[in-house]
């Protein structure tokens, strides 16, 4: 789970010319070793890349922001889309939750399969493309070798059921859902 990224970011100079504002390799990190950021182990749940936040919605293209690696960033911000990679061991299952988001997911490598709260699983291969819709939802790594997923998690409205009951987030903790910041 230690295979990295390379993250190339492109913006825009004050009067309007394109430049290449970074080109960097990005190493995946267990979010458990905060503060160090370490490179997941064979004890690690799972390993993460943070690509990018946008903090507003439409996007700020102008807007300078903080990099979001090898910081704890929550599962959905309610300011702005974000963007991130995760890797899951092979037998390796994350926990049943829901965000406020609507998700697209990429299988970019390995067997994954992905379980709703009906207890439905589908199984997933590269290529494979999830829309989550702020449902309840869980991934397992069903192969022998690490899964990596692309995800692009981007703030929803809440969803309320036909008998007025609001569906909230799952509360993960401080180390995977963060409290946002401005």
């Amino acid at each position: 789970m230690d295979t990295p990224v390379r993250r190339v970011i492109t913006a825009h100079d004050s009067k309007g010319k394109a430049y290449f504002a970074a080109d960097e390799t990005l190493i995946p990190y267990d979010p458990t070793t905060v503060p160090e950021f370490t490179t997941p182990g064979p004890n690690s749940g799972f390993g993460v890349v943070q690509i990018h936040r946008s903090r507003s919605f439409p996007a700020d293209n102008m807007r300078e922001l903080p990099d979001p690696n090898r910081t704890l960033v929550p599962l959905a911000d309610t300011k702005g889309p974000s963007c991130r990679i995760f890797d899951l061991p092979p037998a390796e299952k994350g926990w049943m939750h829901r965000t406020l988001s609507l998700d697209y997911a990429v299988v970019l490598s390995g067997t994954v399969g992905l379980i709703t709260d009906d207890e439905v699983e589908k199984i997933l291969k590269p290529h494979d493309v999830v829309v989550c819709r702020g449902t309840n939802h869980e991934w397992v790594n069903r192969g022998k070798d690490v899964a990596r997923i692309f995800a692009v998690v981007i703030p929803a409205k809440e969803i309320i059921t036909e008998d007025g009951q609001k569906l909230e987030k799952t509360p993960a903790g401080p180390i995977f859902d963060p409290a946002e910041e401005d």
